[in-house]
């Protein structure tokens, strides 16, 4: 099932469009700093903090968005002529399908962020001076971006395996972008953490690498309850 999902996901261009979005994570990150670097390293803050946390704010955008449209066109074949209600009636487990696309996007997307993450990692390594990048610091907080942003892909799939408008999908993940920009800073609230397109900003907002522990046991709680939404769903389709 994951090999026939990766060729139809090939089609629709899903994973190239979370490839290139890692590619031009990398590029901004390299680029920026080149025409930013020696203002960002004369602030009075850590090298790593500066590095990790200043860079990566529009990395992050970038993020987003790819991940709002790959998962806005993951149904779209399906969709199409109304393909997914002849699958009803196949001998086709539907909750694999779900399943198969979720590990998919994230999949490539742990790819994308590795790009970005090898551009970082370029720049600390050459730029930071002797000493001053710390390779257990820089792991961490890629692995921090990686999981805050999983709610994300979790909930616009879930959105995106309900609707037949692939404009409909898109939509409701602008407007969690905007909610999300306008209401990060905000609050720190628990019940802000419900917001998966919040815990997706957290990193960009932080002032330091530091991981913050609640806003990772969120992530993770949101990623695994959007999961199975969408397999319950799935289920109940194949049942109508």
């Amino acid at each position: 099932m994951i090999s026939l999902e990766l060729k139809k996901e090939k089609r629709t261009g899903l994973t190239a469009i979370l490839l290139i979005s890692g590619i031009l994570g990398a590029a901004y990150v390299l680029v920026n700093f080149a025409i930013r670097g020696d203002s960002l390293l004369s602030m009075p803050a850590n090298p790593m903090d500066i590095l990790l946390t200043q860079l990566y704010g529009i990395v992050m955008v970038i993020n987003m968005f790819a991940i709002v449209v790959a998962t806005s066109i993951a149904y779209n074949m399906e969709y199409a002529g109304a393909a997914v209600k002849k699958m009803y009636v196949l001998p086709i487990s539907m909750k694999k399908i779900y399943s198969s696309k979720f590990l998919i996007i994230l999949t490539a997307f742990l790819v994308s962020v590795a790009f970005e993450g090898l551009a970082l990692a370029w720049i600390g390594v050459n730029r930071l001076g002797p000493g001053a990048f710390r390779a257990d610091v820089f792991l961490l907080f890629m692995l921090y971006t990686y999981i805050t942003s999983l709610p994300v892909a979790s909930f616009m799939l879930f959105i995106s395996s309900l609707s037949e408008n692939i404009w409909v999908t898109i939509g409701i993940g602008v407007g969690g972008f905007l909610s999300g920009m306008a209401l990060v800073n905000m609050s720190d609230s628990i019940l802000m953490m419900l917001h998966p397109f919040i815990i997706m900003f957290k990193p960009a907002v932080a002032m330091s690498a530091r991981i913050n522990g609640t806003v990772m046991s969120a992530a993770i709680i949101e990623t695994v309850m959007f999961f199975i939404a969408g397999i319950l769903g799935s289920s109940k389709k194949k049942a109508e």
